[in-house]
């Protein structure tokens, strides 16, 4: 594993997103996700078929679980920078597992000694 993908990417590769789409297919191999953004990511108003598929899409990547070791680097994180839960726990999903940080909403995660990419740059 190479990456770590935030929610919004996944969003945007839903909503038909060229270049979300294009990242997650040249990349597939190299991704996980961590379990928030396989949380936020159901937490949308599928359709019963689409709910199917999209679960379906997620279970493809290897989905961090939260571990003390992620809650630890999350509570260190909150020195550098008050940040949403969600996204500290991704961002220490992505630090404890030495992976780079796939997102749109680079801005969030400044503060945050953390290597980050946007496909959309």
């Amino acid at each position: 594993m190479k990456y770590l993908v935030d929610s919004n990417i996944i969003i945007y590769h839903l909503n038909n997103e060229p270049i979300a789409s294009e990242f997650l297919e040249n990349n597939y191999q190299d991704i996980a996700i961590s379990l928030i953004t396989y949380i936020e990511v159901l937490s949308f108003p599928f359709t019963q078929n689409e709910l199917k598929i999209v679960k379906m899409l997620l279970k493809t990547f290897k989905i961090l679980d939260i571990t003390l070791s992620i809650s630890e680097q999350a509570i260190e994180n909150r020195q550098f920078k008050k940040i949403k839960i969600a996204d500290n726990i991704i961002a220490s999903s992505a630090m404890v597992n030495n992976l780079i940080l796939v997102t749109r909403n680079t801005k969030d995660f400044t503060h945050i000694p953390i290597e980050l990419s946007n496909p959309f740059k």
